[in-house]
């Protein structure tokens, strides 16, 4: 997820966490609440700090992203390790969290500052990793766009209704503003969801004002996790459906899905669809309409899969084939064979394809499109990579060999 989305979910937790300590019959000092949302926000961004070592996914460096960003710090293990070290350094910093009532709210807020970031992530189709060192797989939401605006719209006015300087409120207002008007002049959405998306600020900003009073902080966090969680049961269960219809259209036994719904829209999904048979590996691109009435044929504003061939395929009247990639069965085991670095980046790679590109062979992940961060061209001639995490290849059924390195 975007970087506001983590720090909302951190406001969120941290305001609950203290709201749930007052009405305990904890008071807790300005300066002592302060510092608890301070925690709650950083522990929320603290698992990209991966980014640090990792590369921010252009040029030389994207093996490197594409390997540690979501890696080693979007783990449970991890996770528990930087909640504890930020509790600890609340602690030092504020002798007032030192009473057992104040440091049990602390930690609170540390430990699930650093869960809600790995939650959040898994919601989409990136993916995470979170049990290693036990499972080494990665695991994927399919449901939430990478940034979504409902969940900007119901939390900002809740939070900014809370005990927030005058500066963090100016930020929130701007930010809501923005996602607001992005709604209204980009191409990313339908006037139809401009319109819902407006609506429900409408209707969070009553929310927030009628429950400003401090006396009813707890109820107001109350609706807007209420309200955050609705907006995620929305999208999965429409994935779920999503999924179901995509799967029922492919007269062959599936290996993934890979779906992401149109921004703020949980009416409208992209979807590729993973398969090999005897003879072809196949990715196939569809634009999916969980709920045919809700949206006409071309009504979707959904990022199709780039870089597939254009080709008639019969679909559904819930899923439109919008084109197909394939290639030889087993001819992505001989391309990780011939090539470490290669075979390096499919242990991230959920959707590869690949073509010769002079004497070397460009692989890339279909969820992002040739050229993108998840592109690496190699001759097979260069150093084999250092320090390759043990995730198993998204692809591990076509590639056996590595499925358990």
């Amino acid at each position: 997820m975007d970087n506001v989305t983590h720090a909302l979910a951190g406001l969120l937790i941290a305001d609950a966490v203290v709201a749930a300590h007052r009405a305990r019959g904890h008071a807790l000092p300005d300066g002592a609440r302060r510092t608890i949302v301070a925690a709650g926000v950083v522990t929320a961004e603290l698992p990209d700090i991966d980014l640090a070592w990792s590369g921010i996914g252009r040029g030389p460096e994207t093996l490197g992203y594409m390997l540690h960003h979501r890696g080693h710090t979007h783990t449970l293990v991890m996770a528990i390790a930087a909640a504890l070290l930020v509790w600890g350094l609340a602690l030092a910093i504020r002798r007032d969290l030192r009473t057992t009532a104040a440091s049990r709210a602390t930690l609170a807020v540390a430990l699930l500052g650093t869960l809600s970031h790995i939650v959040l992530d898994w919601t989409n189709s990136y993916g995470v990793h979170p049990f290693w060192p036990w499972d080494n797989r990665w695991y994927y939401g399919d449901a939430i766009f990478i940034v979504e605006p409902w969940l900007w719209v119901v939390a900002i006015p809740l939070v900014v209704a809370g005990e927030r300087t005058r500066v963090t409120r100016g930020l929130l207002a701007a930010l809501l503003v923005a996602i607001l008007m992005a709604a209204w002049v980009t191409s990313f959405t339908t006037s139809a969801v401009a319109v819902a998306l407006t609506a429900g600020a409408i209707a969070s900003l009553v929310a927030a004002w009628r429950t400003r009073a401090p006396a009813r902080a707890l109820a107001r966090v109350a609706i807007a996790i209420g309200a955050w969680v609705a907006v995620e049961g929305v999208f999965f269960t429409a994935g779920r459906a999503a999924e179901a219809a995509v799967r029922a259209a492919v007269p062959a036994a599936v290996d993934d899905v890979v779906l992401s719904p149109g921004v703020a829209d949980p009416f409208c999904w992209s979807a590729i669809v993973v398969w090999e048979d005897a003879t072809t590996y196949h990715a196939r691109g569809a634009e999916v309409r969980p709920v045919p009435a809700l949206r006409a044929p071309t009504g979707c504003r959904t990022r199709a899969a780039s870089g597939l061939d254009s080709v008639r395929l019969a679909g559904t009247a819930t899923v439109r084939w919008t084109g197909e990639w394939t290639a030889p069965a087993g001819a992505l085991a001989a391309l990780a064979r011939r090539d470490c670095r290669l075979a390096a980046a499919l242990r991230f790679m959920r959707v590869p394809a690949w073509r010769r590109v002079g004497t070397a062979t460009e692989l890339w992940d279909l969820r992002y499109g040739a050229g993108g961060f998840a592109s690496l061209a190699s001759d097979g001639r260069g150093a084999c990579p250092a320090g390759v995490p043990p995730w198993v290849p998204p692809r591990s059924r076509q590639l056996g060999h590595m499925s358990r390195d």
